[in-house]
């Protein structure tokens, strides 16, 4: 079913149906998971062309109704980051408009997986009242790990950083 699920997402991904797609910086993604008994109300975009099991950038959106606080979350995923990953690094940016505080960190695939990753990711929580803690996410994965990946990451950290923390990830037609 999973498998199933997958390849109906990929095939709205790759625009055979038409799926709401977000914009960030000048990459276009389009929403290719939104689980109706989702209970963060989860929304996954990926570029045109790429699929969960092997992708290059991913976007989500998720909503907590119980949550208010965008500092303790995003310091509890710091947290939770260097737990289940040792050789993972995180910093905090301040957005110099908005004041909001974005998650910049770095994992690293499991050795018992077979095809090596590192994860970039970026992420942002905001409090709107009526609606909850809205966490926006940026990721890239770079299947080559190796003296290349620093600067692999870097590059796309001066492209993406600015333009993250001003996506409003409103849903295009």
């Amino acid at each position: 079913m999973k498998k199933l699920l997958t390849i109906l997402f990929a095939v709205v991904a790759v625009g055979l149906q038409a799926a709401p797609s977000i914009t960030v910086g000048d990459l276009k993604l389009y929403r290719v998971f939104s689980p109706p008994d989702s209970k963060v109300q989860l929304r996954e975009y990926l570029p045109q062309g790429e699929s969960f099991e092997h992708w290059n950038r991913l976007a989500s959106v998720r909503v907590f109704k119980e949550l208010k606080d965008p500092k303790a979350y995003l310091m509890k995923v710091a947290a939770g980051v260097t737990k289940s990953h040792p050789a993972a690094r995180y910093q905090f940016l301040v957005n110099d408009k908005t004041k909001e505080l974005v998650l910049d960190f770095m994992t690293f695939s499991p050795e018992s997986v077979k095809e090596q990753f590192a994860e970039w990711n970026l992420m942002r929580a905001k409090f709107m009242e009526g609606v909850g803690l809205v966490v926006y996410q940026y990721a890239m994965r770079v299947y080559v790990v190796g003296k290349e990946t620093g600067p692999i990451v870097t590059a796309e950290r001066n492209k993406m950083v600015a333009p993250f923390q001003s996506a409003s990830f409103e849903e295009e037609p």
